[in-house]
């Protein structure tokens, strides 16, 4: 049957509208992204990842983010590398190993932590009062691909002890499991981070720091990394997810009782066990704020994110120095401060005053 004017009209016209809604489905469609990050279980000290999830922030950006906790920093940065997941953050520990023996195609390109998170720890009781008293001891660890063997390596080397056989590992867990291998001294100590030993002394295990120089406690430590193939092709994408990353920082400092609770929404399992709702929240944002601090320094003024390369020149230099690769990468191989201007054009202030006015109701 042959189609009159107005029908093969009518048949284009729809043609176009077809095409139209296809299009404006493809202009929303959200670009899929993975961002590990390095604990088993997602909790307070991680909030500006999840504020930014939950405020929309990497949906702004045109990003559908999945946050997926992995067995630590080492797992994050090789599963990156492997092409396993876009972002990664992860302290520099085997990163940067892998970087200089070229096994790992990735690098650094926003910072987080200015300041080292790790400490080993024991029991009040416990005969080990400096790192010297680590030989032929067993530390805890969360698993074996946390970044906390590699740094107390790092530390016991320091301390003059040989790392290849006076210290071995003890994949711990946390909670729970964690507690019971200290009280029942499977182990003799743990090396962790700020919030694991914080969140173990609020479940009843106080742990004294075993102290360490003032030079470890200021190495830098977590950073988002990516491919370095990433950094070339999707810089866009790179931009989008810390800037969304930066704003949810901003938005946990401002109001980090809504920052704990919207977490504790999103993953329960990290809500505190404490039965009194307030002593509970108390905890919940030592336990943030406690992280965060450490988010910032004095020497990037008001750019997050921004490498202080001299401290990552001194962190490579340490690395070096324990045995722990034969020399020093260039550092532009380790890091890039490249992106850091774009990712902090936003309005600061708006975040602010929107996590200030904030609905709390909805969240308790």
């Amino acid at each position: 049957m042959r189609r009159t004017g107005i029908g093969r009209k009518l048949a284009l016209a729809a043609q176009v509208a077809t095409l139209m809604l296809g299009g404006s489905h493809a202009a929303l469609a959200l670009e899929k992204v993975r961002i590990l990050i390095p604990v088993r279980a997602i909790d307070e000290a991680f909030s500006p990842f999840v504020v930014a999830k939950e405020k929309g922030y990497f949906e702004a950006e045109g990003y559908d983010v999945s946050l997926l906790a992995v067995g630590g920093s080492n797992e994050a940065a090789l599963q990156v590398s492997a092409g396993n997941a876009e972002v990664g953050a992860a302290s520099p520990g085997e990163a940067i190993i892998g970087i200089q023996s070229g096994q790992l195609k990735i690098r650094y390109y926003y910072d987080l932590y200015y300041a080292n998170i790790w400490s080993v720890a024991v029991l009040p009781e416990s005969p080990i009062k400096s790192l010297a008293d680590l030989k032929d001891k067993k530390l805890g660890v969360q698993s074996m691909g946390s970044a906390g063997t590699t740094f107390a390596k790092a530390f016991v080397k320091e301390a003059g002890l040989d790392p290849a056989k006076d210290i071995s590992f003890l994949p711990i867990g946390l909670g729970a499991q964690a507690v019971t291998s200290v009280r029942q001294k499977l182990v003799d100590g743990v090396i962790f981070w700020d919030a694991a030993l914080a969140k173990l002394a609020f479940s009843g295990l106080k742990l004294r720091e075993v102290p360490a120089p003032e030079r470890l406690r200021t190495l830098p430590d977590v950073g988002l990394l990516a491919r370095t193939d990433t950094i070339e092709k999707n810089p866009a994408m790179l931009v989008g997810i810390a800037r969304a990353v930066a704003k949810g920082y901003d938005f946990s400092m401002a109001n980090p009782e809504a920052a704990v609770l919207m977490t504790w929404k999103s993953y329960p399992e990290s809500r505190s066990k404490n039965p009194d709702p307030a002593q509970a929240i108390a905890e919940g944002i030592v336990v943030n704020q406690g992280r965060l601090a450490i988010w910032n320094s004095d020497k990037i003024g008001p750019k997050h994110g921004l490498f202080v390369e001299g401290d990552w020149q001194n962190l490579l230099q340490f690395l070096k120095d324990q045995g722990a690769m034969p020399d020093t990468p260039a550092l532009d191989k380790v890091l890039t401060n490249q992106f850091i201007d774009q990712i902090n054009t936003y309005d600061r202030a708006g975040i602010i005053a929107d996590a200030k006015k904030e609905d709390m109701t909805r969240l308790r």
